[in-house]
């Protein structure tokens, strides 16, 4: 019986992308701590109901309602803990998802849709 090579059948992106776990915490993958919060400490966090759109805008020094980013030693993933936000705008995170994400100029910070089937009707402040 010989060795098999493991294949890890996690996906694993290039481009920056954010993940809402199934714990309600935000995960952010190497690309964008690397090309979009390189030197950011803290994060404050945004929601567009109508466009059902996530924004994540890096900040240096905190806020009285930002969260702080917990990078790891190597700068490949960020991370916070966002359950207070997650059920306040009624997304549903009982399984962990990944969303690319895409740099707004005008507004200064990352964004990402959630599909519509992982809002709550009734919820999701303006």
């Amino acid at each position: 019986m010989g060795f098999k090579p493991f294949e890890d059948k996690r996906v694993k992106r290039t481009e920056p992308a954010v993940s809402i776990t199934r714990y309600g915490n935000f995960s952010l993958n190497a690309a964008c701590v690397r090309e979009l919060f390189r030197g950011y400490k803290y994060i404050k966090l945004y929601w567009d109901a109508k466009q059902r759109k996530v924004g994540l805008k890096p900040l240096k020094r905190p806020d009285e309602f930002s969260y702080s980013v917990n990078v790891n030693s190597r700068g490949s993933i960020g991370t916070f803990s966002g359950t207070a936000f997650i059920k306040a705008i009624g997304i549903d995170y009982r399984e962990t998802r990944a969303f690319l994400v895409s740099w707004n100029e005008e507004e200064k910070l990352i964004e990402f849709t959630v599909a519509e089937h992982l809002v709550k009707k009734e919820s999701g402040r303006e």
